[in-house]
């Protein structure tokens, strides 16, 4: 018996080390390695980004928040615009409180933080983070943390599934995570260009909604991080982001107009959500959740007071002062587009 159990835990270390050397030598989430100039799919940015970060506390100055619809905001603009060094720091369904989180992570870790920027989605009013996926884990607080953390990816089963994702590499897509920290849809804007009435047809689908609503708990954790830039005399800006017309109209607009009522008494915003000649636009879109990258610098333009080709009716600086006129004009719009597109719409299910 007293031999038997060194060799079983021999065999047990040996039958283990094809999946360690896996998960070293692949590193799909780029968290064991730490390589982010190479990747093949959409690594833990969670994690990536902040490691990043940390190992260049003074290289930027301002970061923008939101989740992956912000990464088709060009930070190149902002920069010309503020004379800030922008960072952005887009990650996939990003919500409020993670947000909040990275900017208190930062601050303690001694980040230079002197602007911000929070592209907010209506999903961020009804959606908690992800649930413990790959791509959800935020960097770890602390040295029991990071055991946990590294034996989780070190000991992480393959997935073919990774084999159907786009693939950042260069080709598919292109994530600058050393740079900008945004990400470029290559092949999807080739196919858009190549294939436009294709493009076109992939809007026409039926759109789901989210039934769930999270509004006072984002709202107070929106109340947090305004009032942690407040006390650090940190610039703060909050957007609403276009999202494609019919997602709009098959969103509630009682509970939109609430979300901006709730929102203007916490900080004025701007808002390109609404029904416009930019959001009426699939050539506008990457796909039915991601605008590209014009309509991103069309939102920074305007909301920066520089020279622009934006349209008249794409954005609007919502205050106190005209927020009641807003919402009246928002149940108008909502109503008007509703009966002219009636778009097809999935009940919603959660």
């Amino acid at each position: 018996m007293k031999r038997l159990i060194p060799k079983l835990i021999l065999i047990g270390v040996i039958s283990v080390l094809p999946l360690l050397a896996y998960n070293v030598i692949v590193d799909p989430y780029s968290v064991i390695r730490k390589d982010y100039s190479s990747f093949y799919i959409c690594p833990n940015e969670r994690f990536a980004k902040s490691d990043y970060i940390l190992q260049n506390k003074k290289k930027y100055d301002g970061f923008l928040f939101g989740s992956s619809r912000v990464s088709q905001v060009p930070v190149s603009v902002i920069n010309r615009a503020t004379g800030r060094n922008y960072y952005n720091m887009t990650i996939v369904s990003g919500v409020v409180s993670e947000y909040l989180k990275l900017l208190k992570f930062f601050l303690d870790r001694g980040v230079t933080v002197k602007s911000v920027l929070v592209g907010l989605d209506y999903f961020s009013f009804m959606m908690l983070p992800l649930p413990n996926v790959m791509r959800s884990v935020m960097y770890p607080a602390n040295c029991r943390e990071h055991l946990k953390f590294y034996y989780t990816y070190l000991t992480l089963e393959p997935d073919s599934g990774m084999l159907y994702e786009i693939h950042f590499d260069g080709k598919d897509a292109f994530y600058d995570i050393m740079g900008t920290g945004e990400y470029h849809f290559l092949k999807r804007e080739a196919a858009l260009q190549a294939n436009p009435a294709e493009h076109e047809a992939k809007f026409k689908g039926p759109v789901p909604t989210v039934c769930r609503k999270r509004i006072d708990e984002t709202v107070a954790e929106l109340d947090e991080l305004i009032s942690i830039c407040r006390e650090r005399g940190i610039e703060l800006k909050i957007f609403l982001n276009p999202g494609y017309i019919n997602s709009y109209l098959c969103d509630d607009i009682e509970f939109m107009n609430t979300v901006r009522r709730r929102l203007v008494k916490l900080s004025d915003f701007w808002d390109f959500s609404g029904p416009s000649s930019v959001t009426g636009n699939s050539f506008n879109y990457i796909d039915i959740i991601h605008f590209r990258r014009q309509v991103g610098e069309m939102m920074v333009r305007k909301m920066f007071n520089l020279r622009t080709d934006a349209p008249a009716d794409f954005g609007y600086h919502i205050d106190r002062s005209n927020i009641d006129a807003y919402l009246k004009k928002a149940e108008r719009d909502y109503a008007e587009y509703n009966e002219r597109i009636r778009p097809p719409c999935i009940k919603c299910r959660w």
